[in-house]
Order: structure tokens, then sequence, then C-alpha cells
């Protein structure tokens, strides 16, 4: 793949010689079947980002693996959801060194989310957070942001249930030179079958039809909200059919709780109790890994 690597810029193929032998290359041969992946590793975005620190200073190796991470974030959302962030303004990640330094920047432009160790602000198009200690938790915390602003690009009010569960989906992302994996979450299944989802039905159409008060409200000390977000995103990420009703739920604005339900009877076979017992069929087993 080192040959891949370097030649990003004028593409990416690969091809089986007649011993059976996958090959890499910048340039396709002549007389053999050749698949061009230049799009499936194309990380780069269509407009300026850039990493700043107050008070702090970045170790290089995070800050390539922040930059890999949110580049393919990007990709990802193009890719597979349709979705193309705005070229015309600059998006920016700001990482201050002192957790205080934060908190009071924190309280001056979003008093309202006091815990909050990061947050996206549209208004800026930035995400601010501090150096957490745990490295892997900060490219997380932010991976999980970035979702959110790419989301809130949209224009449209999206329902808390998929923008959070689209958050934890990709805050799972993990970058392997120029592809990347997202593996399931054993926590959330595991507090999915111990509170039954896999078992009773009607449970996911009250996470879909929930406001974004009750959503949080309903969420409990085990996370259940969360939880049963990011299961069904996970799921319908799995398949075709499911990435093209996430398109269609991101592409319409939800001013009404019953508006995803409505496009889930539309669009999905069996309507929203086919999809809810798939769902449940799926979280008896769920296994395997998504990679891009």
């Amino acid at each position: 793949m080192l040959c891949a690597v370097n030649a990003t810029a004028s593409g990416i193929y690969q091809w089986r010689d007649a011993d059976g032998r996958l090959h890499f290359g910048d340039q396709p041969p002549d007389s053999l079947p050749t698949e061009n992946l230049s799009d499936l590793y194309n990380n780069t975005v269509p407009f300026e980002f850039r990493i700043d620190t107050i008070d702090y200073r970045l170790p290089p190796q995070l800050r390539d693996r922040l930059t890999y991470s949110v580049r393919k974030i990007f990709t990802i959302y193009r890719q597979a959801l349709n979705i193309d962030y705005p070229t015309g303004s600059e998006f920016k990640i700001l990482i201050y060194g002192q957790q205080q330094e934060f908190r009071a920047y924190q309280r001056e432009v979003a008093p309202v989310l006091e815990n909050a160790a990061g947050f996206y602000s549209s208004l800026n198009n930035q995400i601010t957070t501090w150096a957490i200690p745990n490295h892997e938790a900060l490219i997380r915390l932010i991976i999980h942001e970035c979702s959110h602003a790419i989301s809130a690009s949209t224009g449209k009010y999206i329902p808390t249930w998929l923008n959070e569960g689209l958050a934890e989906y990709f805050e799972r992302l993990h970058v392997h030179g120029l592809s990347a994996e997202i593996p399931l979450s054993e926590q959330w299944l595991t507090v999915l079958r111990r509170h039954r989802f896999d078992t009773e039905s009607g449970r996911l159409t009250q996470i879909i039809e929930a406001p974004h008060q009750l959503w949080y409200a309903n969420n409990g000390p085990d996370n259940l909200s969360y939880a049963a977000s990011w299961s069904l995103v996970w799921f319908l990420m799995d398949s075709s059919e499911g990435r093209a009703l996430i398109r269609e739920l991101l592409s319409v604005n939800h001013n009404s709780a019953h508006i995803g339900v409505n496009i889930i009877e539309q669009h999905w076979p069996g309507g929203m109790s086919g999809l809810d017992n798939q769902w449940r069929n799926w979280l008896t087993h769920a296994k395997g890994r998504h990679r891009y």
C-alpha cells in the first residue's frame, strides 16, 4: 500500500495478476481487469481545515491522527450518505491546554453545556475542547462533534435520535492508513439486551418519536437513548437500503415528531413494524465491523 499512499493525487488502482496476487498502484495495467479505488481512498476535503491550540503543544502524531480522522469522517458522510459539507467557510478545531480556560470560554458562548468536555458551534464553525490527557478519548470527542457539525450543515432540523446516533456511530472510527473501520460497541449491545430491547416490540418507535427534551429525559443512568440510537444507526449503515433510509431522513426538516416514522413507513419494506422486527433480530446476534 506504500505505492498507493504516495500516488493519491494521480489515482489508486487495484488488480490481480495471473497468479491471483493482489496489486495496488497509481497506473493501471493495460491488459488486466482493474478496479479504480481513487474515490474510495480520497480523503481530501473541499474546504479549509485548521487545528489551533491555546496554551497547549499538540503532539505531531496526535495532530496527524486528528487530521486523518476528521478528513475520513467527512469523506464517509460524502460517499456513504451523499452529504457534501459547504465549501465556503473554514472549519476549525480549537484545543485549550487548561480545562479552567476552556470552561470559562464555554460559559461565555455555550452556557447551557455546563458539563460538556467539548462542543460544536455553528456561529464560528468551530469545535472547542480541552486537552483531555487520554488521547483516544480526545479523538473520539472531536469525531463525535464533527458528526454534529456535518448534520448541522444541512440546514434542516435533525431529530435527536439520528443526530446523536450518527455521532455515537462515528465516534468509534479507527483510521488505518487510507482506510478506516467502525466496530460494534459491545457496551451498548449489553445495555440494550439487559433492558430487553431485543425482545420487546415498540420501544424503537418511542426512541424515534421522542422530542428533544424527552429523548434526554428517557436516557437514564444506563444511557438507553444513546444506546438505542447508536444501534439503529449501526444497523442501517450495514446495508445499502439502510443507508438510503438515512439519506432520506437527513433530507427533510423534522418539524414533527412523527415525520421519522412516516418516512420509515414509506421507504422501508414492512414499514415501522418491519424495521422494528429486523432491528431486534439483529440485536440478538450483532457482530462484525464496517470498513471504509
